[in-house]
């Protein structure tokens, strides 16, 4: 009896590791592929890995890390930044940045409404307007000339935050 106590007690704890390891392999995933600060989905070419206060965390854009640190009057860092142009990683400090184009890589359907059941106008987006990262000056300055914006490098970008 004791020995059939010991087998199902064992195969409990099997299916309890594997269904907490499915979930911890769910969550992680998923972190990899919804902002860290807006749950929106994460267009891989405008990827960026922050760091607001004590919290790290991969999000949608540099824009909504900034509004993230700003929002929570804490200190903002870039550890890893995607160029716009290749999806390839680029290190922060040697990146070129387009802050305040017309282009929006956080994908979201903008619909809202009210109680009475009508459309309401979007007053305020955190990640717009974008900001992408350029590993090539020529990228960034080409894309200001065809999508608007303004080229900053990182300490500019990081005075936005304060």
């Amino acid at each position: 009896m004791a020995k059939k106590a010991s087998v199902y007690a064992g195969l409990a704890l099997l299916v309890l590791a594997g269904l907490f390891a499915g979930g911890y392999s769910l969550v992680h995933r998923r972190s990899e592929t919804v902002c860290g600060f807006c749950q929106r989905h994460i267009n891989p070419r405008s990827r960026v890995v922050a760091q607001v206060g004590a919290e790290r965390r991969t999000v949608c854009c540099a824009h909504c890390a900034v509004t993230e640190a700003r929002q929570q009057h804490q200190p903002l860092r870039l550890i890893e930044v995607t160029d716009y142009p290749t999806g390839s990683k680029v290190n922060p400090e040697q990146a070129w940045y387009v802050d305040g184009s017309r282009v929006v890589a956080c994908e979201h359907d903008m619909a809202r409404m009210d109680v009475t059941k009508h459309a309401e106008q979007l007053a305020f987006d955190r990640c717009s307007p974008g900001t992408f990262a350029f590993r090539e000056r020529k990228a960034a300055e080409a894309f200001v000339e065809q999508n608007g914006g303004v080229l900053r490098r990182l300490p500019e970008l990081l005075a936005e935050a304060q």
